[in-house]
């Protein structure tokens, strides 16, 4: 049985469906990756920077945490970095790389998870989150106010595990070369 719904396994989904089933269902474990190390290193590096910098303009006295785990409800996230104004929170992910051109899906439903376990577990209103790309630079405000995209989510997510169903694999062919189940998938191609 599934013990909670973590950020991670929200961007498995988003990433391909047949992640959390492999894990969830087969329980196959997953490995992590080398771009998963570099984004770890590079996050406490940021953390430490941070600490005594103005990483939005807008908010800069305002608190702010570091690696808080929220879980309720059956869900939980180990959350980059909050920042706190009487009964808001804003949400921030640190992503070690260039901005891209349109924001992923794992992104934005990773952001989604994090401003709901944030308005259950800590009773703060998340109206908005931010990406900061590290490589570019760029900070992204993302809004977080429609969450009826991550409940259609969790939706079929609990579909497939529940019903212990093999999705298809994503549509994006190229996601399959670094993953850690492609030969379950597509054999030794």
């Amino acid at each position: 049985m599934l013990k909670s719904v973590t950020a991670t396994d929200v961007m498995n989904f988003s990433y391909c469906k047949r992640i959390p089933y492999y894990v969830h269902v087969l329980k196959i474990p997953q490995f992590t990756t080398v771009k998963e190390y570099k984004g770890r290193e590079k996050y406490d590096d940021f953390k430490y920077r941070s600490k005594r910098s103005k990483i939005i303009q807008e908010f800069p006295h305002l608190e702010r945490k570091y690696d808080l785990y929220l879980e309720c409800d059956g869900f939980s996230t180990k959350l980059d970095c909050v920042f706190f104004n009487d009964d808001d929170a804003f949400p921030l992910q640190l992503k070690y790389a260039v901005k891209p051109k349109k924001m992923y899906a794992t992104t934005r439903r990773q952001l989604l998870l994090e401003a709901f376990l944030i308005e259950q577990c800590l009773g703060k209103k998340v109206q908005r989150g931010f990406v900061k790309y590290e490589l570019s630079g760029d900070l992204v405000e993302v809004d977080l106010t429609d969450k009826s995209e991550l409940f259609e989510m969790f939706k079929e997510y609990f579909g497939i595990i529940m019903g212990e169903k093999l999705p298809e694999p994503t549509e994006y062919l190229k996601r399959c070369r670094d993953c850690c189940y492609r030969r379950f998938c597509w054999g030794d191609k």
